[in-house]
């Protein structure tokens, strides 16, 4: 089993990064209509709008904590990725969890709900379309895409290998 790797770790940490937007971007895509809805008419629609997407007060109430529950699925199977990766290559467990521990003190501090990394891309998923369904379509399957190979590139042997190493042998 290999050391603690902080190149491996910050690579996967990227992956994981954009894997778990693309698949808050993915739930996004299937409740887009509530959303918009939310988001733009909270204060001062009546009544009878509110009923048409939230049909009880108790959907609601749940509707965040239900879409943004898919950020801890999407970084529950992301380490499992990295675990079995790592698990794969030999590499140290170490690395894993150097990678769940940053992950989970971004999800605490609300880096995924904040939508900072869409905030940087939201020029390349307005080119596309108007409409926030697509939006939300487009960039979850390209973030969740992009994530998926960072971390398959994350275990490449070229970056198991320091310079030192390489030039010793």
């Amino acid at each position: 089993m290999k050391k603690l790797n902080i190149r491996i770790v910050l690579i996967q940490l990227l992956g994981m990064i954009f894997f778990v937007n693309g698949i808050m971007q993915l739930r996004f895509y299937t409740v887009a209509d509530e959303i918009f809805f939310a988001k733009n008419h909270f204060h001062y629609q009546k009544l009878e709008h509110w009923t048409r997407f939230f049909p009880t007060k108790e959907e609601s109430f749940n509707f965040w904590p239900n879409v943004y529950i898919w950020i801890f699925y999407g970084l529950s199977f992301g380490i499992l990725i990295i675990s079995y990766l790592n698990w794969k290559n030999k590499l140290s467990a170490l690395n894993t969890i150097l990678v769940a521990i940053v992950m989970y003190v971004l999800l605490r501090l609300k880096f995924f709900r904040r939508e900072v990394i869409s905030h940087f891309f939201n020029p390349f998923r307005t080119l596309f379309s108007n409409d926030f369904a697509i939006q939300c379509l487009i960039e979850g399957a390209a973030f969740t895409l992009i994530g998926v190979l960072i971390l398959y590139i994350s275990i490449s042997p070229s970056l198991f290998n320091s310079e030192e190493t390489l030039i010793q042998n």
